[in-house]
């Protein structure tokens, strides 16, 4: 404990003495006939939580937490990627079946599977290079993909 905080407790025990002293004279005067270890207990309590108060409130030391500031993809960046993250939180928190994803996800198979392997998505090859799995979600109803999902479909789409 430094010197400055051990003077400031000092000083608070010096006034909750005198507290005590005021209020027992205070107590014994109107004949209330106060119970001595009840009132110190009392003043105790009371410089104890206000001293932790005063404590608290007046802290002006400089504070050396650095707040590191996050660059927000939407601000900066690659404009790209600011709009598939877009799409993403759009998809994740559409209250009704978005198309939007689903549908990137299709073009995305489509481009890479005429660049790679010359077929069109709609050719009958195309659906075994695809998968089951990743065939049924592009052909399919629209629904809400979860993250890991979305991440299967991207990893199956790079591996063509």
């Amino acid at each position: 404990m430094s010197g400055l905080a051990k003077n400031r407790w000092v000083r608070r025990l010096a006034g909750g003495l005198a507290a005590y002293v005021v209020l027992e004279v205070a107590l014994v005067l109107a004949r209330t006939d106060p119970d001595p270890l009840r009132l110190a207990l009392l003043v105790a309590t009371c410089v104890g939580v206000l001293g932790l108060v005063f404590d608290a409130l007046s802290d002006g030391s400089a504070s050396w937490d650095v707040v590191v500031e996050q660059p927000s993809v939407r601000t900066g960046g690659d404009p790209r990627l600011a709009r598939y993250v877009s799409m993403l939180e759009a998809h994740r928190s559409a209250r009704s079946r978005d198309t939007a994803l689903r549908d990137r996800l299709g073009a995305l198979a489509d481009q890479v599977l005429r660049q790679r392997h010359g077929v069109p998505r709609d050719d009958p090859r195309a659906a075994e290079l695809l998968g089951p799995e990743l065939t049924a979600v592009l052909d399919g109803e629209p629904r809400r993909l979860q993250p890991a999902e979305i991440d299967r479909y991207l990893t199956r789409i790079e591996e063509l």
